[in-house]
């Protein structure tokens, strides 16, 4: 092969840069798609499509031969699974703490107040499925700490994901629920309230960079960008805290 063409085709490659597909937590969907920008503005050759469902489905999906090169999720132990799966390229690692909070986009509940709970008119609650979304465990953790179990049980809705759980809310389903504060600490139609995290285990999330980006140079770096400084200041605005 010549020197020339093979110049070409290294030009052809850069021009195209690279595409990676990555699994994130439905909490994620405002932060990290603006982390994403920020990211892509000096590789415009390359592509990142992500998609954003339960922590729980995208660990099932990783098992059952996704091809997401990334998995960024909303706790630890999902990304530790995949290490511990042999479904890993790298040791998972942290990059932020989550905040979980009570919320309502209805003008008729003011959810600035947790005494919102005891409001006898709410009919339904809204709650990521504790099986498959970590903050769902962690407002399951919450509910038991005030001893609301009983009171509450009736009126709780359960949704796949916690971006089902806060479209719930958002579309009027159920009057208040639980939801993560990166969600709508920028939405200025709803109120809510912050739960103290002594309530809940601290929701330190991680990601991994899985088997099938193992030989993925975006992967990575995007993984370390998350990691990085600028990044991390993204995270502080969306209410995160350093994990």
């Amino acid at each position: 092969m010549s020197r020339v063409l093979l110049i070409l085709m290294l030009c052809v490659c850069n021009a195209y840069g690279e595409k990676i597909n990555v699994l994130a937590a439905a909490s994620l969907k405002f932060v990290l798609e603006d982390i994403k920008e920020e990211f892509l503005k000096t590789r415009r050759e390359d592509g990142i499509d992500i998609s954003y469902i339960s922590s729980g489905k995208a660990y099932a999906q990783i098992k059952n031969g996704s091809n997401a090169q990334l998995f960024v999720s909303a706790d630890s132990s999902y990304p530790q699974k995949i290490f511990e799966d042999n479904l890993a390229s790298s040791q998972p690692k942290a990059y932020a703490r989550g905040k979980l909070v009570l919320f309502s986009a209805n003008k008729s509940y003011d959810a600035s107040s947790l005494k919102i709970l005891e409001d006898k008119s709410i009919k339904h609650i809204a709650i990521p499925n504790p099986k498959l979304a970590p903050y769902g465990v962690a407002a399951q953790s919450y509910i038991k700490s005030m001893g609301l179990e009983k009171k509450l049980h009736p009126k709780l809705v359960f949704g796949e994901s916690i971006g089902q759980a806060s479209a719930y809310v958002k579309q009027g389903v159920a009057e208040i629920g639980f939801s993560a504060l990166s969600i709508v600490i920028k939405d200025t139609t709803t109120t809510y309230s912050v739960i103290e995290q002594k309530y809940y285990e601290p929701i330190v999330q991680s990601l991994v960079v899985t088997k099938a980006g193992g030989d993925s140079q975006l992967a990575k770096d995007f993984a370390e960008y998350i990691l990085g400084e600028r990044a991390q200041s993204i995270f502080y605005e969306y209410g995160y805290d350093a994990p």
